[in-house]
C-alpha cells in the first residue's frame, strides 16, 4: 500500500475502530477530520510516515497505538482528545529524544540508526520547529510507561506464522511450547496473526502481568500454571 485517497475518511463519522498495519513506503495519510466517532487508532509498520494527521476532530478517541514508525519526529495536539485510556507507542521514536518532549539527547538509542529498519539518526529540532503542546506533554507524562520504550532489535519481530509452524497448537493462546535451545517460547497471535510459537519475551510477560494483576481473560491453570495462572 502506497497511497490513500485524500477524501478516505471525510465522511466516516460512525467509524469507531482503525487498524492499519505494514504500510511500508507510505509516506502520507488522509487528514482524520472526518473520524469523529473514532474511539480506537492503531498505526503500525509505518516506515517512511514522518507526520501523523492532526487529532483536532478525534474528540471520542480512547486508544491510541504508535508502532515503529522510525521517520516521526514529532506528535500531533492532543487538546482535542477528551478521555484518552491508552496511549502506547513501540519501537523508535525520535519524538522522545529530538527536543519535541524535551531536552534534545542524541545518545539515546531512539535517535540513533535503527537496528532492524535502518532509518538514519535522527537530529535535534531546529530553534523554528513546532515542540510539544501542553496537552500532548500531559499524555505523554500520564502514560510515560507505554511511550518512548526501547527500541526494536534484530530477533524480536516475529515474522509469519506457517501452516507447519501452526498446526501443534491447535489454536491454544498462552501455552508453553518447545524451542530449540530450552529458550522460553509461548504460543501466541503476533500482530492478528495465526497463533504459533514465539520467543518474543514481551507478550510473554504481558500475560504473566495480566495473570498477576487479575486483568485480560481469565486465566486456565491448566494452561497457564507456568505464568503463574493458580488454580482458585
Amino acid at each position: 500500500m502506497v497511497v490513500l485517497p485524500d477524501d478516505m475518511f471525510d465522511d466516516m463519522s460512525a467509524l469507531t475502530f482503525i487498524h492499519f498495519a505494514v504500510f511500508i513506503p507510505m509516506t502520507k495519510l488522509p487528514s482524520f477530520d472526518g473520524l469523529t466517532n473514532l474511539k480506537s487508532l492503531t498505526l503500525a509498520v509505518f516506515l517512511l510516515l514522518e507526520e501523523v494527521p492532526s487529532f483536532d476532530k478525534l474528540y471520542s478517541l480512547e486508544r491510541l497505538v504508535l508502532a515503529a514508525i522510525p521517520a516521526m519526529n514529532s506528535l500531533p495536539d492532543f487538546s482535542h482528545i477528551k478521555d484518552l485510556k491508552s496511549f502506547a507507542t513501540a519501537d523508535r521514536g525520535a519524538w522522545c529524544c529530538n527536543g519535541f518532549v524535551g531536552d534534545c539527547d542524541l545518545r539515546d538509542g531512539k535517535c540513533g540508526v535503527h537496528p532492524v529498519w535502518g532509518t538514519p539518526a535522527a537530529t535535534c529540532l531546529g530553534p523554528d520547529s513546532t515542540i510539544a503542546t501542553p496537552a500532548t506533554l500531559a499524555a505523554v507524562k500520564k502514560f510515560s510507561e507505554t511511550t518512548c520504550g526501547v527500541v526494536l532489535e534484530p530477533g524480536a519481530m516475529e515474522g509469519p506464522p506457517t501452516p507447519e509452524l501452526m498446526a501443534p497448537y491447535n489454536g491454544t493462546m498462552w501455552k508453553q511450547c518447545g524451542w530449540p535451545g530450552g529458550v522460553e517460547a509461548m504460543c501466541y497471535n503476533a500482530r492478528f496473526m495465526g497463533i504459533t510459537c514465539s520467543t518474543n519475551k514481551y507478550p510473554i510477560e504481558m500475560r504473566r502481568q495480566q495473570i498477576a494483576r487479575g486483568v485480560g481473560d481469565r486465566c486456565d491453570p491448566a494452561i497457564e500454571a507456568w505464568l503463574g495462572c493458580k488454580t482458585t
